[in-house]
């Protein structure tokens, strides 16, 4: 046993040192990858655009060459969201018409491992999901802003740049409440629209509201613009035209609270993080997703063991169509599973770097076995 993991491993040297074998199958995986990774994304991309044209060219000032925008800001989110998928149907194939055409017999017969085949498509594997994080970190997370921000303005055709700004912030202020629809920073200067704050006795009753249309954060104070004030008990409504905003919330946890992890970088999400953790704020939601942005592009690495079932055995030890749905089904069911997870520790019922990395772990491991069973 000892002697068979050693010879695993020496396995990755391949990757600094790649022979013709290496090459050839690398190329012809990357390049399956290339085109059914433009076929698939072009295909939904005209599926959207074509559910998304009417709104688009109704906005204000539209025209036709906004069309095309939309499509720029759409379709990084598709390649990062459907890079792992395409990457297993790219390991399907590839290893389904190797076994085919008897290529995995003939490997096998020089000496050549079932692992050791998978090698060069877990080299291009890692390699795709290196970039596709470094894709999504720089581009995707911008354009799903700036996309989300076109939406919110009817995709009018002169809009200024996303702002620096977070929607439906919810915060508490000692044992009140405080509702912002929107949180934007400017420089040192943070501007909340329509804010609501709910004043509330030591019984968790509503005795007040307060309503302002913005309030402002400058030089350490808070203020609040066309003010309305309802008291519940004598039923009045007192208008005001600023008041003076006495409360003890950092400006930077309206932001905090309400951000978008897909949407940001991993740095500010870190931030974000931090932030909260320093105010006693629960972060499971912000933290799995911040594992899941390594998962996502690490998931890619995996295809390829769940593929090796439609390319190891015999084509008289079952049907390879029968394999190659199995293989299908491997690779829906880690995307199923990885998502319920997701969802699991967003609400705090599975640690946030469990519910991450657990289906990851689990599917790896399965792929891992089914190779060592081969060799037996």
């Amino acid at each position: 046993m000892v002697e068979r993991v050693m010879s695993y491993g020496g396995h990755f040297g391949r990757f600094f040192n790649p022979g013709s074998m290496d090459v050839y199958l690398a190329k012809i995986f990357i390049t399956r990858y290339a085109i059914i990774l433009v076929g698939l994304i072009a295909t939904l991309q005209m599926l959207d655009l074509l559910a998304k044209s009417e709104e688009i060219l109704a906005g204000d000032g539209a025209v036709y060459a906004d069309l095309w925008r939309y499509i720029t800001l759409r379709s990084p989110h598709l390649i990062t969201l459907f890079s792992p998928f395409v990457a297993l149907l790219s390991a399907i194939l590839t290893l389904s018409v190797l076994n085919v055409n008897s290529e995995i017999v003939i490997m096998k017969a020089s000496g050549w491992s079932a692992f050791r085949i998978l090698v060069p498509l877990m080299g291009i594997s890692l390699l795709i999901g290196l970039v596709t994080f470094v894709f999504s970190e720089t581009v995707t997370v911008h354009a799903r802003a700036e996309l989300r921000n076109w939406e919110a303005n009817a995709f009018a055709a002169d809009i200024p740049p996303a702002p620096d700004s977070v929607y439906d912030s919810w915060v508490t202020d000692g044992q009140n409440l405080v509702k912002a629809e929107s949180a934007s920073r400017n420089s040192s200067i943070l501007l909340l629209d329509q804010v609501t704050q709910y004043i509330r006795d030591e019984n968790k009753n509503i005795t007040n509201i307060i309503k302002a249309d913005f309030a402002v954060h400058r030089d350490n104070k808070w203020k609040l613009f066309e003010v309305k004030t309802f008291d519940l008990e004598t039923l009045e409504i007192t208008v005001l035209e600023n008041l003076d905003w006495d409360t003890t919330i950092p400006p930077e946890r309206f932001i905090s609270l309400a951000i978008i992890a897909d949407q940001v970088n991993l740095p500010r999400l870190r931030r974000a993080i931090d932030q909260l953790q320093s105010e006693g704020h629960g972060t499971d939601n912000l933290d799995t997703m911040l594992h899941q942005k390594f998962v996502t592009p690490l998931s890619t690495l995996l295809m390829p063991l769940l593929a090796g079932l439609a390319a190891f055995g015999l084509h008289r030890g079952g049907n390879l169509f029968g394999r190659i749905l199995i293989t299908l089904s491997m690779g829906f069911g880690f995307f199923v599973v990885n998502n319920l997870f997701i969802a699991l520790g967003q609400y705090g019922a599975v640690p946030p770097i469990i519910a991450a990395w657990l289906p990851f772990l689990l599917f790896g491991l399965a792929g891992i076995s089914f190779i060592l069973l081969t060799e037996e």
